[in-house]
């Protein structure tokens, strides 16, 4: 099971942000870093994973008042928006970020963007890791998430569950179905 804030904590953040928004930034700190990893994961893509985890933050900022606590984690809730931000990047495809420069900063934009480039070639260089996510990359969005949250997160069936909002035999079933699809896109390259 994946690292989570104690529930008790979970529910004390909530009652402190209704009368000051900075409690927010235990949110932020804690689960910062486990979503960006997931979404360089899923995107293979530094740049477009920095924006998708602002993008998580801040819509997770904005709407937070309307959390109400059921027992479902702020870490399923947060993973929920993040998986909306990334069927939102793939469906509307904007411009990257660094496109709109202002003038005279062209040359840091270049610097920048070659610096990205450079880090996921080191992150991502991995010809194996390649073929798996191009592999991961064909499945319906639905076998990728679950595949996704599972490995590249950690989290159980049931957090998967919770975050899906499917229950946990159809997480089973997905999972299956989808292993055997990438078993299948892969053998030819595992021979």
């Amino acid at each position: 099971m994946s690292q989570d804030l104690p529930s008790e904590v979970q529910q004390q953040i909530l009652v402190e942000f209704k009368d000051n928004p900075q409690a927010f930034e235990k949110i932020y700190e804690f689960y910062y870093e486990m979503i960006l990893k997931y979404l360089v994961k899923r995107t293979l893509n530094s740049e477009v994973a920095y924006d998708l985890t602002a993008d998580t933050f801040i819509k997770a900022f904005e709407s937070l008042h309307k959390f109400k606590w059921t027992g479902i984690s702020i870490k399923v809730w947060l993973y929920r928006i993040a998986i909306n931000a990334l069927k939102n990047q793939r469906r509307n495809p904007s411009s990257a970020a660094l496109e709109d420069v202002p003038e005279g900063h062209e040359g840091l934009a270049v610097d920048v963007k070659e610096e990205l480039k450079e880090l996921d070639k080191t992150l991502f260089g991995d010809e194996e890791l390649t073929k798996l996510s191009d592999a991961l990359a064909t499945l319906k969005p639905e076998h990728q998430n679950v595949i996704s949250l599972y490995y590249f997160t950690g989290m159980s069936q049931k957090e998967i569950a919770e975050t899906t909002e499917s229950s946990e035999s159809a997480v089973k079933a997905v999972m299956h179905r989808a292993m055997t699809n990438l078993r299948d896109l892969l053998s030819p390259n595992l021979a």
